[in-house]
């Protein structure tokens, strides 16, 4: 049976240079670590994403992306049963995991956030310039 409907289709955006860029960046109150996955997630999706209002919950998403990863490699490192009983570790990452999977409904990161009629816009790439002027102090050559 033929489809009906206009086709589904993507755009890229594109930022122009010398315009500010309209990502969010991450605020200070941010350590290194979260930083990084502030701007590793909010640099993944459009930038019509997420408004200046859901800073909090981007904050909290990376905070609890660093909490499950940590607790990820202790749990690879000291094993998922210690003394016969389970890691204590593995309380933190389930708890961290499940908020995560909580803070992913209200931030609309999955699939069920986006609507499948609606065009798709993919994220534009991010140049190391506009990156750093977000506050990344990461540098990938080290």
């Amino acid at each position: 049976m033929a489809r009906t409907g206009r086709k589904p289709y993507e755009t890229a955006e594109v930022v122009p240079f010398g315009v500010e860029s309209r990502r969010l960046q991450p605020p200070d109150c941010l350590g290194e670590l979260q930083k990084r996955a502030f701007l590793d997630l909010v640099c993944s999706v459009p930038a019509s994403q997420f408004r200046k209002c859901d800073v909090a919950l981007l904050c909290r998403w990376s905070e609890l992306t660093v909490i499950a990863e940590q607790a990820a490699f202790e749990l690879q490192q000291g094993g998922m049963v210690v003394d016969g009983k389970a890691s204590p570790w593995f309380a933190i990452y389930r708890d961290a995991t499940r908020e995560l999977r909580l803070l992913s409904q209200r931030l609309q990161l999955g699939p069920r956030g986006r609507s499948p009629k609606a065009p798709k816009t993919k994220p534009g790439t991010v140049s190391y310039y506009e990156r750093a002027a977000l506050g990344d102090d990461y540098d990938d050559a080290s």
